[in-house]
């Protein structure tokens, strides 16, 4: 178990890079969500595996910033490529503690995290480290109209009270902050929408929305909807399950 000041050195993180304040509608421009739970993480960093994005490594105290690739993920540790320049190398045993970073294939979503040095594999002229499993991750949403669409074997649905009326549809796309779905009748811009119901999977969660527009097109009005108030824990397996459906988007591409 590593003993690291890992929340008090992500919320100096928080403070230096999002120093625009989190705006839950669809005119914000970055949305920082911190993610703790260990099963998220997992997936974020299967993730990453899969899609083999480059990282982002900065080593402080030294301030130095590097780029590696994730080539393996073992129970406790990480295993990273050789930094390049490869000077990076020699300076990476001495840090205090280590920044990754990993952005999204479009570039819209900054995945960042705090972690130390464990130990360095030789294997013939081939150089890898160790390092540690974050314990949190801090994703930043850079921009609001990143969306999931669902599809067949993802199906969403959102249960909503409207002016004395209960209604049902399937969620076409989603976000973070934010949930689209066609409706048969228009839906009055800005009306809040309390304690409506998400279901999908083997999941019920349960959100305040407040539609964001609700224009006519290819005959039905095709609504948009910010999240106002969502509890820790749903929020956290609305997270899960668009992971899901992003993992399977990257196993896609590769087939």
């Amino acid at each position: 178990m590593i003993i690291f000041k890992y929340k008090y050195l992500t919320k100096i993180f928080i403070m230096n890079e999002n120093k625009q304040k989190t705006d839950n509608t669809s005119n914000s421009t970055v949305n920082t969500i911190l993610i703790k739970e260990n099963k998220i993480i997992e997936q974020i960093m299967d993730n990453i595996l899969m899609s083999k994005r480059e990282l982002g490594v900065t080593l402080f105290p030294y301030d130095q910033f590097f780029k590696s690739y994730l080539i393996e993920i073992k129970h406790k540790y990480l295993v990273i490529d050789s930094l390049i320049p490869f000077y990076g190398n020699k300076i990476l045993p001495k840090t205090e503690y280590i920044k990754i970073n990993a952005e999204s294939n479009k570039h819209e979503i900054d995945r960042h995290f705090l972690t130390k040095y464990k130990d360095e594999i030789v294997l013939g002229e081939e150089h890898n480290f160790l390092i540690y499993k974050p314990e949190e991750i801090v994703l930043i949403e850079k921009r609001s109209v990143l969306r999931v669409s669902t599809n067949d074997s993802d199906m969403a649905y959102v249960y909503i009270f409207y002016k004395n009326n209960n209604l049902f549809y399937i969620i076409r796309d989603l976000s973070w902050n934010s949930i689209s779905f066609a409706s048969e009748i228009p839906i009055e811009t800005y009306y809040p929408l309390k304690n409506a119901m998400v279901k999908f999977v083997d999941k019920t969660i349960r959100m305040d929305l407040r539609v964001i527009h609700s224009t006519y097109a290819g005959g039905k009005y095709q609504t948009g909807c910010s999240i106002t108030k969502i509890s820790d824990n749903d929020r956290d397996l609305l997270i899960n399950f668009m992971l899901g459906i992003e993992r399977k988007n990257i196993r896609s591409n590769f087939e």
